[in-house]
């Protein structure tokens, strides 16, 4: 496994140094166990309480990146991504560089980056909590994925499903493009980069 440094901001607006390692190890599995699964099981048990309607509960609730981290370890097709900052786990990636090409008309068939999951932690998001320690995790994950398709020659194409609540995430932060719900694929909205959109994202200041 290989590090290197990117960059997070904090809620005064100040880039704080960070590691982006290139595979999810054991250790940061348990750093998921042990830090982000309480914190989602005590929201859990809020919105129940609260009464809050499950249609309204955060869609990813449930992922078990333990069982994700186990499914793919061996899987030469995946890549994986662990950011860490200040000593806790702070996102999670999980891409396919084999599977999927593009669908736009620019590059169809043309291969691609697709990311398969990407997750920020609980005190990093808005819809958990009232001042989140880091924004712009989800924004830098997403560059990652861009600087790996283009060493992989794919010229920062990359794509995904999104669930529902992200959607304005990818369509508006991410300036990606909306083919629309996928009928194949649990009628999840599909995104897609181009290059130039590539380009135009990870020239400018990371969005919030």
């Amino acid at each position: 496994m290989e590090k290197s440094l990117v960059y997070l901001q904090g809620p005064d607006g100040k880039a704080v140094q960070a590691e982006l390692w290139d595979d999810i190890s054991a250790e940061h599995v348990a750093h998921w166990t042990d830090s982000w699964k309480p914190e989602i099981e005590r929201f859990r048990q809020r919105l129940e309480k609260d009464g809050v309607a499950r249609e309204k509960w955060p869609q990813d609730l449930h992922w078990d990146w333990s069982e994700k981290a186990d499914a793919t370890r061996t899987v030469l097709a995946y890549q994986r991504f662990a950011l860490v900052c200040e000593g806790r786990l702070q996102g999670l990636m999980l891409v396919n560089l084999v599977t999927s090409t593009g669908r736009l008309a620019a590059q169809q068939g043309k291969p691609l980056v697709y990311i398969d999951f990407v997750s920020t932690a609980p005190w990093n998001r808005p819809d958990f909590c009232d001042k989140p320690r880091f924004v712009g995790v989800g924004s830098v994950l997403i560059r990652v994925a861009v600087e790996l398709s283009r060493a992989e020659g794919f010229r920062g194409r990359i794509g995904l499903h999104s669930l529902s609540q992200a959607e304005k995430f990818y369509r508006k932060t991410c300036s990606m493009t909306d083919l629309g719900p996928d009928t194949g694929y649990y009628k999840l909205t599909y995104f897609e980069m181009t290059e130039a959109q590539a380009t135009k994202f990870t020239s400018e200041p990371p969005k919030k």
